[in-house]
């Protein structure tokens, strides 16, 4: 720890006393601290920024200025000079148009940054920009010819994002030909995610399918909706992420009604019940009621609507079922009494007269359930990947670039910000001198912890040696993202032991949900060269995930008793925390070997205790 006060005093005396190459060494210092207060960081950077600016050094004053939130236009003469520079060959320069082309696109200025973007020769973040400025004829004209010039010839992700992107431009310009251009569209985003699934790349074709929706809801198609909400909940279900499959559902049926596909959201809501009742999460019968509530919009909009009788009382039927389900019974006794009013005379008058003596005068409700919490009513507000992914796939793995976008994007966490602005101006203090070792770049992505510097990881990786390709290996532990495990089942591959190992390691810091399935594909692997230390590392993280299928899976082991993993497997078990599993621990308490039974029977009565 340094003493941030004395460092602080000296580089207000050396800045009274104009001497600014004395306060920017102590201030340098300072800033290397993250984990301070608001305010107080950013009473050092802003005079920082002074000192940077004083002394000539405009790029890293310029960056200081974005973390600020700076939204000014850089002032006179700086592009021109700057273009001029590039132009020339200086890489400084060059740089400089790229980062602050992405401080003005982060800072809302997108006219403004469009026109930095072209001129460093990122014709993807340009279109984008244009796209943002409302410059739709010049976005869709850029997105053709990028379609057209073969760049994405080999790459079928990427231009389905491009051709996505083209037929939304065209149909905000309301041309005749935006019709043909989004069905091109949505094949091809169909073909890709259903490649990627079939590669095993689930949260890629995730993203596809969130396209797809994404799609119908710019179009007013909801059969494109519905495709793409369907396959997202699959794979979120296939996962074992609950709470996230139901947060889709909930966004799903928001969708479905502003549609008026009342048939729609009843049914989205009575899947969604049953699959609570299935996963043991306590909001099954409110999403039943609900859903009954639906089937009883979806008859009295289908009988406004003169559709056939047979129509409105299939709907009235399934609101009766689905209020019959959940105990509210004064609602099933109106549901009769409205199918009575259909038909008086009909064929199932009759039954349905019967019922409602059945029920009596005053039938009896059940408490009202438990709700769905309002944080899962919201809907998700996913990253525009039909922008991020073609951005991602242009920066090339730049560190500075992807540094820049985020340490300037006020939507991650201060101390994520804080370590990509110190990356940054590490790349842009030393650009006049010897460039930062890659080591000490691949040190400072690892610290920033957020899921673009993932790409850039990706690319040291294949462009450097073992010894790079080691440390990689071993930052990827620090970024629990699913998109990790990609290229750490590479690594546990290589043909160096020093990677297999910083791999192995790596593995064992990355229990999340989200980690569960990839963790247990490298358990079950064959083709692995050490193959016990990495199954050791993957139950370890395994073992901290505190889910169901990790408990399931942790029995797994108990049962086939081998060792090491059998005892891995009971330590594992005894340190559970999660009071959600006890149901779960007294079903396997008879399924596991009769040794093992007395950690479950304690680890059961234990989360019992601590949760009463």
């Amino acid at each position: 720890m340094i003493d941030t006060a004395a460092y602080w005093v000296r580089a207000e005396g050396a800045m009274r006393g104009r001497r600014y190459e004395e306060a920017l060494g102590q201030l340098r210092r300072l800033i290397q601290v993250v984990d301070r207060i608001d305010f107080e960081y950013e009473e050092w950077l802003r005079s920082l920024h002074e000192c940077l600016r004083t002394l000539g050094l405009d790029a890293q004053a310029a960056t200081c200025a974005a973390y600020l939130g700076a939204t000014q236009s850089p002032p006179g003469g700086v592009f021109e000079h700057l273009v001029e520079a590039a132009r020339a060959g200086d890489p400084a320069a060059a740089r400089s148009l790229r980062l602050r082309a992405i401080y003005l696109s982060r800072a809302g200025l997108h006219d403004v940054a469009a026109r930095w973007f072209a001129a460093a020769g990122m014709s993807i973040q340009q279109t984008i920009e244009l796209e943002r400025a409302g410059r739709h004829a010049d976005a869709a004209a850029m997105w053709q010819r990028l379609i057209d010039g073969g760049r994405l010839g080999e790459r079928p992700y990427e231009l389905a994002l491009a051709k996505i992107n083209l037929a939304l431009c065209r149909l905000r310009m309301d041309r005749p030909e935006a019709r043909a251009a989004l069905l091109e569209a949505t094949t091809a985003i169909e073909q890709v995610a259903d490649r990627f699934e079939g590669e095993g790349l689930r949260e890629r074709s995730f993203d596809c399918y969130q396209l797809l929706a994404r799609l119908g809801v710019e179009t007013g198609a909801f059969e494109n909706v519905a495709e793409g909400y369907v396959n997202s909940i699959r794979i979120l279900k296939d996962d074992g992420l609950r709470l996230d499959a139901l947060r889709l559902y909930e966004a799903f049926v928001v969708l479905a009604r502003r549609a008026g596909e009342h048939h729609a959201v009843a049914t989205i809501l009575r899947e969604a019940a049953e699959y609570c009742w299935r996963n043991g999460l306590p909001y099954g019968d409110d999403l039943c009621w609900r859903s009954a509530d639906a089937w009883v919009k979806a008859g009295e909009e289908a009988l406004v609507a003169r559709y056939p009788q047979q129509m409105v009382e299939s709907a009235f039927i399934a609101a009766a079922s689905g209020y019959g389900a959940v105990r509210a019974f004064s609602s099933v006794a109106e549901v009769y009494r409205r199918l009575l009013l259909l038909d008086p005379q009909g064929r199932s008058a009759a039954k349905y007269r019967r019922l409602l003596a059945r029920l009596g005068q005053q039938p009896a409700d059940a408490p009202k359930p438990v709700p769905v919490p309002e944080f899962l009513k919201q809907v998700p507000d996913y990253e525009e990947v039909w922008y991020v992914d073609l951005a991602e796939w242009e920066l090339d793995g730049d560190p500075a670039c992807v540094a820049a976008g985020i340490m300037a994007d006020r939507r991650f966490p201060d101390f994520i910000r804080r370590h990509a602005l110190l990356l940054v101006l590490g790349i842009e203090e030393a650009s006049a001198g010897d460039p930062p070792a890659l080591q000490e770049i691949v040190t400072r992505l690892r610290s920033i912890r957020a899921y673009p510097v993932i790409s850039v990881l990706e690319h040291m990786y294949h462009r450097g040696d073992a010894e790079l390709r080691a440390v990689v290996a071993e930052a990827l532990g620090s970024l629990r993202f699913k998109r990790s495990f990609g290229l750490l089942g590479q690594a546990v591959r290589s043909d160096d032991a020093s990677v297999r190992e910083a791999a192995t390691r790596a593995l064992g810091g990355l229990f999340f949900p989200h980690a569960f399935d990839p963790l247990r594909k490298l358990f079950d692997a064959r083709d692995l060269r050490h193959d016990q230390p990495l199954r050791e590392a993957v139950l370890s993280a395994i073992g901290r995930i505190n889910s169901i299928d990790a408990l399931e899976f942790l029995c797994e082991r108990l049962r086939e008793g081998q060792e090491p993993f059998a005892d891995m497997a009971a330590d594992a078990i005894a340190r559970l925390s999660n009071a959600e599993l006890v149901p779960y621990l007294k079903q396997q308490v008879e399924l596991v070997p009769a040794a093992h039974r007395p950690t479950l029977e304690d680890v059961a009565q234990r989360l019992v205790q601590n949760a009463s």
